[in-house]
Parts: C-alpha cells; structure tokens; sequence
C-alpha cells in the first residue's frame, strides 16, 4: 500500500470530508465543479477571517506599548469581493500601483487604512492617493518632492513613511529565496528602499516641506528567511536607522513602524522559496520575536515606545491557506514497455497555480482526489497540466487508480495563485468562488476566448 495522502496537517480547517468527498467551508468539491465548472479557485471566508483575528489578537498580546494594525499587502489576492472582508476586519490595505490603489477603493477601504506603497509612483497616482486621504511610503526623494508639490496644489497635507534599507551587515546567513547569497546583501540591493545615502539626505531637508508630515518608518525583508534571528537582526536594524534619521531631522519620533511582510504560511509551500526544509515558526513566535525586539531596540535607541503603533503585512500568511484549486482528469496515459509509468493529464495549468511545471523533487502545493477521498491510493501518477510545457506538476506521487473526471484539489492556493495567472497557450483564465459555511458565489468569473484577444487590434492595412 502506497502512503496515504490524509494526514491532520493537511486536513484542517477549512477542510474536511462527508463521505468520499473533500469539503471547504461545508461546500461539497465536487459540486462545485459541477455549478461552476474547471479549473477553478475557491476561497474560504471564514478561513480568511480567522487568520485575520489570529494575527490581530496575538500582536496585540504582545505589543502592549501601542496600536496595532495588519495591512495585508493587496497582491496576494487583490479580489474585490476577498478585499471586502478584509475591510470588515478594520485591517489597513497595503498597494502598489494605480491598478491595486483602484481595487482598494472600489472595495471600501478607507484613506485613513489605504498604504500607497512601491517604486516610481508617477504624479497622477500620487494626486489620486493624496485625494483618497491615503498615506504614502515614500521610495526615493524625487517621491518626496512630488508629494509635497500634488498636496500643496490640492490644499492637503499628505502624511508619508520613508521605506527603509536596513543594513544586516552581521549577520552571516544564506536567502531562503535564493540559495547561495546572503540575505544581508539581497537586502541592500533589491530595488524597493531607499538608498541609506538617499534617505540620509531627505532627512535633511523634509522639515523644510510644508505639505509632507512623516509620521513613521517602513522596511520590507520579503521572503528570504522565516527563521527568528533574522526577524530579530532585520527589527534592530530598522531601529538603529531610524535612529539616525530622527538625529538629523530633530525632535522626531516616529508615530508609526511597519516592519513589512514576507511571513510564510502556516505550511509552508511557497513555490518560489527554494529551501523549505525546516519547521516553520507559529504566529505567536513572529509575534513575541517583533515586540521583544522593537520594544529593545527602541528603548535602547533612545526612543519611547510608548504610543508608537506596530503594521505588519501578512499577506501569504493569511491567505494562502484559504484556498484550493480544483482541477479535472481529462486523459490518462500509461506505459510499460520502456518505463513503467502513468500520466494524469488535468485542465488546469503551471501558469494558474504560480508553479513551475518541472516539480521533480517537491510538488509546488499538496493535493487531493476530492471525489476519491476514502480510497486507498494504490498507483503512483504524474499529474500534469494542459499547455505545451512540461507541466510536471507532480511527479510519482500516489493517488487512487484515477479515472477521466476525477477532481483533483491543490491546497494552500490562496495567496498569488490567482493574480499571478497567465494566459499561456492563449488559455482564459479560471474563475474564483467564495464559500462560507456552506454557500458558494462567484466573485470573478471565468475568462472566455473573447476576453483572452480583448486588447488586440489589427492595423487597416492587414485587415484584408
């Protein structure tokens, strides 16, 4: 008997099973396939929700000193409807560009919870932030001086963050993300900040500006460690720089510290991070390892802590786990002259689950047969996807003797999956489905071919 794919890391909350069926948020799988066709993503409310409340209660516990406000960053799953909930959660919105800065708006969130974040903001996003009552964190001076010009010319203060680069220069540790260099470099050399040098200088200068009111710092490691030395090492520097602003600046303690994102999901199956092989820290650990140390490091730096509001920006953390991708067999291939080997042929694709489709070593996300879940698994298949790529996206790894139209359920799909999707092969790409305890809605619906050649258009002269 081949090992069974049921173990009670997998099958948790939102997940369960009625009969042989893989259920989500009480909605049975296979009917929704059934109603709204595949491949599709489904998304838990009421997972969404807890994680939310999970990272909310648990900070609060532990930054006793101040506020504390989550600002998921939008592109994880920049859905209206998905934005919406997080808008009933009073959780800020972290954006980055004028298509996210859209999306936030049209999903209610307030100016007051609105982070106009990222690099080359043009004038025009800027303006429209500065209308919305936004805050924006600033990227590089030239940002500076054209938030104080757009709020001067509309009549407005705008209230702004400097987006840090602090220096991990002792700390001696490889990236997660990119085997082989270390996160003290990557975190100087990747675009987003602004320079040390740079922001030094603005610190000079930003008194002087009648329309700017710096209320905080903000930094961003991303994705390069989940281990708490680093998370201990990446807080400490943010304060020892911020140090070294308010010292040039005079009289200025920051109202706000937003130590950024990149917290893993709670298992862990990021398929852009290459090394995943060792445990992942609980929300309460990041928790206590960001108060401890912001508490230390401000005290230390001649700061106060109290008053001062902690952001974070969990992001993968809260939604990755909220969803799954529902995928069928279409075809089945089966060799035993040469090799000894099947093939799982589905309609989804690598370029709908943010994956590559070469995974030979670990599949990119767990899985499922949802209308197979008591049987036992008794074969070993490559699933596969549809496009003219390898889409190996899993290799030998069991399943139950599969049939055309079987389901299969890709879990922990909730974060980039769907804004990351592509129309490679001139596929449309998948519709998304909310489910809350028992009930399901479309809240994007499916692209059609139509849609896919929307934007083309054919010059006169090849009209013929």
């Amino acid at each position: 008997m081949i090992k069974s794919l049921l173990t009670d890391e997998l099958l948790r909350e939102p997940l369960s099973i009625e009969g042989e069926h893989l259920t989500i948020d009480g909605c049975d799988t296979t009917k929704l396939a059934e109603e709204f066709g595949t491949p599709l993503y489904v998304t838990s409310e009421q997972q969404l929700r807890r994680n939310v409340q999970k990272w909310q209660r648990v900070l609060e516990e532990h930054w006793t000193d101040g506020p504390v406000l989550l600002y998921p960053s939008l592109k994880a799953n920049p859905i209206i409807a998905v934005r919406r909930i997080l808008t009933e959660e009073n959780t800020g919105c972290d954006i980055f560009g004028p298509g996210e800065l859209e999306c936030a708006l049209r999903a209610g969130v307030s100016g007051e919870h609105l982070s106009v974040n990222g690099s080359i903001k043009d004038r025009g996003l800027i303006a429209k932030a500065i209308e919305a009552g936004a805050r924006i964190v600033l990227d590089s001076p030239r940002e500076l001086i054209v938030c104080n010009e757009e709020a001067g010319r509309l009549g407005r203060k705008v209230k702004v963050l400097l987006r840090l680069k602090p220096h991990l220069g002792s700390l001696d540790l490889e990236s997660d993300f990119a085997p082989g260099m270390q996160v003290s470099y990557l975190t100087q050399i990747i675009k987003y900040g602004i320079p040390t040098k740079e922001v030094l200088e603005m610190a000079q200068t930003i008194n002087a500006l009648q329309n700017v009111d710096l209320i905080g710092v903000h930094v961003h490691m991303g994705r390069h460690s989940k281990k708490p030395i680093v998370w201990r090492a990446w807080v400490e520097a943010c304060v020892t720089l911020t140090r070294q602003v308010a010292d040039i600046i005079g009289d200025w303690t920051p109202q706000v510290i937003d130590v950024g994102g990149g917290f893993p999901s709670p298992l862990d199956h990021d398929p852009d991070v290459a090394i995943i092989d060792y445990a992942t820290p609980s929300v309460e650990i990041f928790a206590k390892t960001i108060a401890e140390t912001l508490r230390e490091a401000l005290v230390s730096n001649g700061f106060s802590p109290a008053g001062i509001r902690l952001e974070i920006e969990p992001g993968r953390s809260i939604h990755a786990d909220t969803g799954i991708h529902l995928t069928r067999v279409r075809n089945l291939k089966s060799d035993d002259v040469h090799i000894q080997y099947r093939w799982a042929e589905v309609d989804t694709a690598e370029t709908f689950i943010d994956g590559h489709g070469f995974n030979l070593e670990r599949p990119a996300y767990d899985y499922f047969i949802a209308n197979k879940m008591g049987a036992p698994n008794e074969v070993l298949y490559d699933i596969v996807g549809q496009t003219c790529n390898a889409e190996i996206l899993t290799h030998q790894l069991p399943a139950p003797l599969l049939e055309r139209g079987d389901l299969v359920a890709f879990l922990n799909t909730g974060a980039y999956a769907e804004p990351n999707a592509a129309n490679f092969n001139a596929l449309p790409r998948p519709g998304m489905v909310l489910v809350n305890d028992g009930s399901a809605e479309l809240i994007r619906r499916a692209e059609t071919v139509d849609d896919v050649f929307a934007r083309d258009l054919i010059p006169a002269r090849l009209s013929n």
